[in-house]
């Protein structure tokens, strides 16, 4: 029988779908926290990192013309923040343990950096090549990181501890 005629488990899909949405958001939200505050600490105006993300759908020279918006970027950086929150939750369905979880999250946002920066970077958002690379890789980890944290404890993970200490007597 197939997940779609199923209706328990197509409820199961429809949540894990929506919990990697709004982690996807989650996420995505302390990620532009943390870069609007390295904007700020570069001297760069807060709003840099939006401007930049406009310039996806406003074309390369948004910036420099003046017409990139940051209303447009903070539409674009929550398109991809939910989007990449789905495409995960795809992925953390099928994990068994949070810390198999934890790992994917981490190889998820190495996965997301490389492509945003060694493909498209290079090849159609040239406004990305001048962002400082090493805080970008650590901006995208700790984006894996934290959308995995949305799938903690859920679904076949439901018994797993979200943080297991063992005692000193039981080592």
């Amino acid at each position: 029988m197939s997940t779609l005629a199923n209706p328990t488990r197509t409820r199961v899909l429809v949540l894990e779908l929506v919990r990697g949405a709004v982690g996807g958001l989650l996420a995505g939200g302390v990620f532009l926290i943390v870069n609007m505050w390295f904007a700020t600490s570069m001297n760069d105006p807060a709003k840099m990192p939006l401007l930049m993300m406009a310039t996806i759908v406003q074309g390369k020279d948004a910036i420099a013309d003046g017409s990139a918006s940051v209303g447009v970027g903070l539409l674009v950086h929550g398109v991809l923040s939910v989007g990449f929150g789905v495409a995960f939750s795809l992925l953390a369905v099928r994990l068994r343990t949070n810390g198999s979880l934890a790992l994917a999250g981490t190889s998820f946002g190495v996965v997301l950096y490389l492509v945003n920066f060694t493909v498209f970077a290079s090849a159609v958002f040239t406004v990305f090549e001048d962002a400082n690379q090493p805080f970008e890789f650590v901006a995208h980890v700790v984006f894996g990181l934290l959308l995995a944290l949305a799938f903690f404890s859920s679904g076949a993970r439901r018994e797993d501890p979200v943080l297991a200490i063992a005692d000193s007597e039981s080592v």
